[in-house]
């Protein structure tokens, strides 16, 4: 067997085995492809007509309506060691995690968590431009250890992982520490909703009643990430209108 070959089996394997990782890793290496050419620029891809339009940066988003900017800013990068950071980190989390939990609930966490992250931005640090999937990978180090927890399973790894990531947070300039801690605290709440909580129902109920309950509270979570974001966002732009108005 050929290395091409080979390496086309592994490839295809990890397609079939965690298709919402590949195609979510696929997706980031897609745009980012995208913003290069448009910018002309491997390192200053961020100048991209694709990468402004789709970005989070608060003001605009409340000003414009330009709301989804609070999912798609987790499919941009800022060049390609921030790309490649974070595909690493989706990769072996998404190893570890999707055919555990199943793909669609892995699915649900990591969306959930990349809003949480863009929702935690807008409210504590609304005047910073902000990108990557930073967020989503800290909801998915959070639902990971909740998980473990609840199954009872040594937890050590993931323990040190998250200590050493959120260390760095606060260390590294330029690193965005409310969307890593949001994310963080919006997948370990998704994890609960999706994952421990149908766990916790009576033996007696059916898998149809844990599948029902646990979509349901997710649902409960999503509502309630989208109404800290129309909060956050509310108090955003009384501050602008207020900043406006006091520069006349």
């Amino acid at each position: 067997m050929s290395t091409q070959t080979h390496r086309g089996g592994a490839v295809a394997r990890f397609f079939r085995l965690q298709p919402v990782t590949a195609w979510l890793i696929t997706a980031n290496l897609a745009v980012f492809l995208a913003t290069v050419l448009g910018s002309r620029s491997l390192m200053s891809n961020h100048e991209s007509g694709l990468f402004e339009a789709t970005a989070l940066f608060p003001p605009v988003v409340v000003v414009w309506d330009e709301w989804w900017r609070l999912l798609t800013s987790a499919f941009q990068h800022f060049g390609p060691v921030h790309l490649l950071l974070n595909t690493y980190m989706l990769w072996i989390l998404g190893m570890g995690i999707e055919r555990s939990i199943g793909h669609l609930r892995f699915l649900g966490l990591y969306l959930v968590s990349a809003v949480g992250g863009s929702v935690a931005v807008m409210h504590f640090n609304p005047m910073a431009l902000t990108a990557g999937a930073s967020g989503a990978i800290f909801g998915l180090m959070g639902a990971y250890a909740i998980v473990a927890m609840s199954l009872r399973l040594d937890i050590k790894g993931v323990a040190v992982l998250l200590a050493l990531n959120i260390g760095l947070s606060f260390l590294v300039p330029g690193v965005s520490i409310a969307a890593h801690l949001g994310g963080l605290a919006a997948g370990a709440i998704g994890a609960v909703a999706l994952v421990v909580l149908p766990r916790r129902l009576p033996a007696r109920a059916g898998r149809r009643a844990r599948e029902l309950t646990s979509w349901l509270a997710y649902a409960v979570v999503v509502v309630a990430t989208g109404v800290l974001a129309w909060f956050s966002g509310d108090m955003l732009l009384s501050d602008l209108v207020m900043a406006v108005g006091g520069g006349h």
